[in-house]
């Protein structure tokens, strides 16, 4: 079932596996798309992934997490997005793109954070919370209009449809947990009004794209608590998100994992609990790993998609491959990863492939 076509809002994906959103470090600048990273895509595409997920796309030119990342903040952003549409779309694959705001992790503004940060945050985010800036409620606004224009500029350029980055400790994961939220307005507090940014930016997608425009949202399933995650969950499907992608939220929560589901890490076993409590798609992200346990994933009924970025990132042909029952490069697993740092020109298990099909003429 996994290799089988689906539909996503009306979209015709060629089978249940999903490319994530994964940064390409230093492969433009100024926001613009380039062609190093237009042909990246264009390789995933080929290789057979069913959706693609583009990375992270910065909403506004100082909330920026790398000063190479792409930018969809203004409307001189389009022509590339058009590209890329073209690109994903002339190999029958629709492609979404991650729209985000660095929040506290911004390298090149300000760091913004919904309220005070607390002592019990650590790393990056504790050096910053010296000098990030609580944000004004009218100023929370300004972000969400910035999000609604950036997925109209999406639409625009004929990008199927946006994911909302609320994870890894950007902005709108800040405004999700509890532990990292201490405002007392309408943005703080219960869960309807931490989620509150999230939901507005949903509405306003929704009343400026149509219908038929994919919004989903990246987000910790356990916030802080996996409690907490499905009420989340419930709150963006009111609001009208089309499919969610289960990842770590402001602070990499993790919940125990049972025996039952001991093959998976906690934040599979989190999306699996998620695809209980909603209606809508979910997708198992962070290192599902083989093809056999996304069958199990996908096949039983566990999740909807199941996404795979290391694979196809040390062989673009990796789906394809797996399909025919073919040979492919295998993720060695780095203890630092190559791509995460260097992007494509040192990755080992690339490099091996390589050499592979040179030693057999392939």
């Amino acid at each position: 079932m996994i290799f089988e076509k689906c539909r996503l809002k009306g979209r015709l994906l060629k089978n249940h596996i999903v490319f994530p959103a994964v940064v390409c470090f230093g492969w433009s600048a100024h926001g613009e798309m380039s062609e190093r990273r237009l042909e990246h895509y264009r390789k995933v595409a080929k290789g057979g992934a069913g959706l693609i997920i583009s990375e992270a796309s910065a909403v506004n030119p100082e909330a920026m997490l790398t000063e190479s990342q792409p930018g969809i903040w203004s409307d001189s952003f389009i022509e590339g997005y058009e590209k890329l549409a073209g690109i994903c779309h002339a190999e029958g694959v629709p492609v979404t793109v991650q729209i985000n705001h660095a929040g506290i992790k911004s390298v090149t503004g300000e760091p913004l954070v919904p309220g005070p940060v607390s002592s019990d945050i650590s790393g990056r985010a504790k050096r910053a919370g010296g000098r990030a800036r609580e944000l004004a409620s009218s100023e929370i606004t300004a972000i969400e209009d910035q999000f609604a224009a950036a997925a109209l500029r999406l639409k625009k350029a004929g990008i199927d449809g946006v994911e909302l980055h609320g994870a890894h400790g950007f902005l709108l994961s800040y405004f999700l947990s509890p532990v990292t939220n201490k405002r007392g307005d309408e943005y703080g507090g219960s869960a309807e009004n931490r989620a509150r940014i999230v939901t507005d930016i949903i509405k306003k997608i929704r009343a400026g794209c149509g219908g038929e425009f994919i919004i989903g949202i990246r987000y910790g399933g356990a916030t802080p608590s996996l409690e907490d995650g499905a009420v989340l969950a419930k709150l963006f499907e009111d609001s009208g998100c089309d499919i969610l992608d289960i990842s770590t939220g402001a602070l990499g929560e993790a919940v125990p994992v049972p025996e039952k589901y001991v093959e998976f890490n906690s934040c599979v076993y989190t999306a699996i609990e998620i695809k209980k409590r909603v209606s809508i798609p979910v997708i198992a992200s962070n290192s599902v790993g083989t093809i056999e346990k996304g069958k199990i994933l996908v096949d039983g009924g566990l999740t909807d998609f199941a996404a795979y970025a290391r694979n196809i990132l040390a062989d673009y042909d990796w789906v394809k491959k797996t399909e025919q029952g073919k040979e492919s490069a295998r993720c060695l697993h780095c203890r630092s990863c190559r791509w995460f740092t260097r992007a494509f020109d040192d990755c080992p298990a690339r490099k091996r492939e390589q050499r592979r099909a040179a030693a057999s003429g392939n």
